[in-house]
Parts: C-alpha cells; structure tokens; sequence
C-alpha cells in the first residue's frame, strides 16, 4: 500500500499537482473513511437520483484515452415529459431545441477576465469547448439529458433541486491518475515506429468499427459507391480512418486486420492513431498544459451566467462534464485528436478536399478546427437520418459552421434549416438499395410461410439487451412461434443473456436481412430506417423519458409499443403488410448515378 502510494504521490506530482496538497489527499484516500472500493462518488442528477457514470463515449463514438469504471444502471426516470411520446410537431419541438441551444450559447458566451469561455478553452486548432461533452451531450452519452429538456419546458423547476455535488477529494486523486495513465499509455504508442504515407486528391474521413463492410470492392462502408465515381472521374482518393474501438492512440488487432484487408484493393486507407509520433504528443501535451491553466474555474463560471435564465438553470447539470472536458481525460483525448489530425493534414498538401461522415461528435469538432486552421475544404456530410432529439449536430454547427453541409433529403433539410448553414441536397449514399428494394419485397410478399422476425440493437448497449431479454420473454410466453435473427450494433460486442434455440445472431447486413424477415422490432434507440423504408414493417418499444427518438411517426406499419408483449401482438398482426411502399423520398433521393454529388464535388474540389 505504501509503495503504491509513493509511485502515485510522484505520478500526480508530474501531472502538476503541489505535493502538499496530494499528501493530505493521500492520507484521506488511506484513511477508514474512504471509499476502499476505488470507485469515485457518484454525481446526483437534479432530483437526487443516481446517474450512471458516462462509460466513455458510444455510438460510433471514438473509446477515450483511459478505460472507464464499471457502470452502476441507473434508475428509470420517476418523470414523464408531458409531450407526446409518438411525436412533436416540428415548431414546437424546434422551439424546445432552440432553447436548449441558446442556454448551450449563452455559457460559451460567459465572460471570465474579459475572455468568452469558448475562447478561453482554444489554442490554435485544439479547442475544448467545441469538442467538450458538455456540448456533445446526447442520449449516447449523458443519462441527464432528458432531464435538461424537462427543466427548460418548465416541469420540474419547482420541485427539483439542480445542485450536483462537488466532485470529493477522493475523486479529484483517482482523476488525476487517469490523466496521467492517459498520457502515459500515448507516450508509449507514440514510440511505436509507424510509416503513413498517402497522397490523394480527396480523402475520406471515415470510422473503422470492426464490422466495416463495403458492398463491393472499392465502395466505402459510410459513402458507398461515391468513391468509386470519384476514380472514374479521374480524381484520387484516399482514406483516414478513426478505429472506434480500444484507446484513441492505439488501434486493435482487428482494426490492424482490418486496415490490411481494405489496402489490399486500389485505394490507401491510413488509421489516425499511425500519426502519433514523439513531436505530435509533445505539442499535444503543451497544448493541453497550456489550456488546463488558463481554462476558467467552475465558480467563475457560475458568477457570469445570466441570473434567471435557462443557461443558470443547466448548468449545475453540465459542471461535472465540464470539468472532465477541460481537466479529465476527455481533455486529453482531446488535445490529441487534435495533434493527430494537424499532422495528417500537414503531410498530405495535395489533398485539396476532406469529406467526412457528419454527425456532431467531438471527434469531428477536432478535424473541422484542423482543417480550418490549415486552410483546407471540409465538405462533411450528414450520412444518417436526423433524429428529433439528437441534437449533437445541432449543437455543433452552432460553434464551427461549415461552408457547405450536404444532407439527402427533405427531410433533413427541414430539421436543419434553423441552424442557418448552407444545406445542399445530394444522394442517399448509404441507402441506395431502396431504390430496388420494393420490388424484392413485393416478389417474396407471395410467400405464405411466416418469415423470420428481425430484432435491430441499438448503441445503448444496456438498454438494448434489457429489452431484448423482455421481448424474448414476452414471446416465448405468448405462444407465437417464430425464428429470430438478431442483428447487434458493433459497439455493444454480443448480446449478454443467453439465447434460446430459436433465436440466432447474424452479423448481415441490413439490406440483406430486410428481405429475408416478416417483421422487425428495434431496441435500444436503433433507427428503423433500413426495415421500414425498406417495407418490413417496424416496431419500437416506448422510452422511459418521453421523448421519442424516431423520425417516423406511428402508423399501420410502425409502432410505438407500450410493452414488450405490445410489440408481439402488433408485429404478428402487422407482419401481414410486408412489403408494404414505404415513402423512401420522403427522406431520401436515390439515383445511383450520384448526378447531385458528382457536381459538388466538382465545384468544391476545383475551388
């Protein structure tokens, strides 16, 4: 015990702690007052509860620098929103997110010692701010999230109190070892010897989760056959890619494998963690020693915030992210993805575009400063649908505006149009098989056997496999006899419990398994698109929040069920209706030429 805390008093010492104040910490941490579980105390969400510790970052989101805690479940909401679980009407839910924007706008905007914050938290292309969780809060990664949107329709500002607890000494210690074991673990790969060489006219920026699949040789996983278009055109392309799992600076074995495969076609695919050099994690470290002193205290925060306005009433609830953001290990995962990405795009001179896939994460805030402050042409686009309370999107346009944001269809173009950014319309890159799906559906719609029902997971991995476990349950207790294939999102590995006979896991995708199931039921947040635009009529299960998180409202051949016995009656009802013409150009424009885009492209690589 003692020897370990010699190793850690000298740790923290580097890490720019005064050894006074780490002895007395120490003692407290030794002491039989302590929490001997090594676990650091939990934040109280504003009515008391227990949140569950954010476990890094998910989605597609790139894993942080150091490994996260184990996760305690949090407990349901005890408050439903009085909105309509279906639906918003597109005004009044606008009019909800452009408050939680403007309180998110209004702390940017706090002045400390004459400096707005979002100014104080950036140093060249590193800026925290942007890149902060407390700007890329979402249901991804924050169980508070909800409730900030409860607290700006004014339901729960009576009778809640907002105070979060100071993080406690014990905290403050086993932070600071993350940081230091952070930049620790990125010093050892930086002195790992990588060679990166790539020249192209256009780079993609692009995940590398290990479920990468292209539809064919030279297509991309996330912009399909526009690379390809690219080449016959005569332009060059390349690829930079952020492998999604593992620590940021150190890519798996499958990512490795991965990255093997996909170079042994036309094209040249580089990982972001192999610009990781000694020089780079210097400047990253300056960097974030630089920011960590000048970044502006919690309470002087606080003294600047307008009294009596949404961004007082938030913002007890974004201190603790904040904090992590500019001072915990997000900060330094941070101040590297931006050091990587300023190498990457200082060795590649002749690229004169970078496209990426766009859906508001910090990662991208990091590539957008970069190329901004190299001078370089960002045209990202937006390659998922726009859900109505994903507001990470949202939330970052405000802070780095692009010169042109391509979306694919109208309906995109609506829920974007507030932000103010150049919208162009282009091709559905990543659901060009609609365009042919219709007429499979209706060929094998004559098939009177009962199909294979579909069971979508989503990115909330726990949430994904609690209401897995009850659909199964409910539908072995119905009677109803159906086989299942379960199609689990990457991030969430397999599924925890065990299956029965009748259930497999499959690892094809979407497009493939559409035309092979009756009917589909979507757990854990995951987006109905590919099923229902593709006529396999969709279900959900309804969310403890309130907010529904689907694009689509209910109808004959999508619901929102109440319980997971709900979602068996419906699904053996409805999986009658398959094949059903789903409006696809509602949300998407489909022409697998790609004339949209063949003449951005044009336009943005020749200026």
């Amino acid at each position: 015990m003692h020897r370990c805390c010699f190793v850690l008093r000298n740790l923290l010492i580097v890490a720019g702690h005064h050894p006074k104040t780490i002895d007395h910490l120490l003692k407290r941490w030794r002491s039989k007052d302590a929490d001997c579980s090594g676990h650091a105390p939990q934040i109280a969400l504003p009515d008391g509860r227990v949140p569950e510790r954010p476990n890094g970052t998910v989605s597609k989101t790139v894993v942080g620098v150091c490994l996260p805690w184990v996760q305690i479940p949090p407990l349901p909401p005890i408050h439903l929103t009085g909105t309509s679980e279906a639906y918003l009407d597109r005004d009044s839910r606008h009019a909800v997110i452009e408050k939680y924007l403007a309180a998110l706008r209004d702390i940017g905007d706090v002045s400390v010692n004459d400096v707005a914050l979002r100014d104080a938290l950036r140093s060249a292309s590193t800026d925290l701010w942007s890149a902060s969780s407390v700007r890329e809060s979402s249901l991804w990664n924050d169980p508070s999230f909800f409730d900030r949107l409860n607290l700006l329709q004014d339901s729960l500002d009576a009778r809640r109190d907002s105070r979060a607890r100071a993080s406690g000494p014990v905290q403050q210690v086993a932070d600071s070892v993350r940081v230091v074991g952070a930049w620790t673990r990125a010093l050892v790969d930086a002195l790992q010897r990588k060679h990166v060489s790539v020249q192209a006219e256009v780079m993609f920026v692009e995940y590398l989760p290990a479920t990468y699949q292209a539809a064919k040789s030279g297509h991309s996983h996330y912009f399909g056959a526009l690379p390809a278009v690219l080449r016959d055109q005569g332009h060059s392309v390349g690829y930079l890619h952020i492998h999604s799992d593992g620590p940021i600076t150190r890519p798996t074995r499958a990512a490795r494998a991965k990255l093997r495969e996909l170079n042994s076609g036309s094209d040249k695919h580089v990982l972001l963690a192999d610009f990781l050099t000694i020089g780079v994690w210097r400047s990253a470290f300056r960097t974030w020693r630089k920011l960590r002193r000048t970044a502006p205290r919690i309470s002087a925060i606080a003294s600047g915030i307008p009294p009596h306005s949404d961004a007082q009433r938030l913002w007890p609830t974004w201190r603790a992210m904040y904090e992590q953001s500019v001072r915990g290990t997000h900060s330094v995962r941070t101040c590297l993805l931006a050091a990587m990405f300023d190498a990457a795009i200082s060795q590649q001179p002749t690229t004169k575009l970078w496209v990426s896939a766009f859906e508001g994460q910090s990662w991208e805030a990091c590539l957008a400063r970069s190329l901004q402050q190299h001078g370089k042409r960002w045209l990202p686009y937006v390659h998922t649908m726009m859900r109505p309370w994903d507001l990470r999107a949202r939330t970052l346009l405000q802070e780095v505006v692009p010169a042109v944001l391509a979306v694919h269809g109208s309906h995109d173009c609506n829920e974007l149009a507030p932000s103010d950014v150049p919208l162009v319309e282009v091709e559905a890159l990543r659901y060009q098989q609609l365009a042919s799906v219709q007429a499979q559906a209706d060929n094998a719609s004559s098939v009177s056997q009962p199909r294979p029902w579909l069971i979508v997971g989503g990115a909330e991995c726990e949430r994904s496999n609690q209401e897995l476990q009850q659909f199964l349950h409910a539908l072995s207790a119905s009677g109803v006899q159906r086989q299942v294939l379960v199609k689990w999102h990457p991030q969430c590995g397999v599924p925890t419990a065990q299956l029965p006979d009748f259930v497999s896991l499959t690892t094809e995708r979407l497009a493939s398994l559409t035309s092979l199931v009756g009917a589909a039921l979507l757990v854990g947040s995951a987006a109905p698109l590919d099923t229902y635009l593709s006529g396999v009529p969709s279900c959900a299960l309804r969310t403890h929040s309130g907010y529904a998180m689907s694009p689509i409202e209910d109808g004959a051949h999508f619901h929102t069920a109440t319980d997971a016995a709900d979602a068996v009656q419906w699904m053996q009802q409805a999986e009658h209706f398959v094949g059903f013409s789903a409006p696809v150009g509602d949300y998407f424009i489909l022409d697998d030429e790609l004339p949209r885009w063949i003449a951005l492209l044009e336009r943005e690589i020749s200026g």
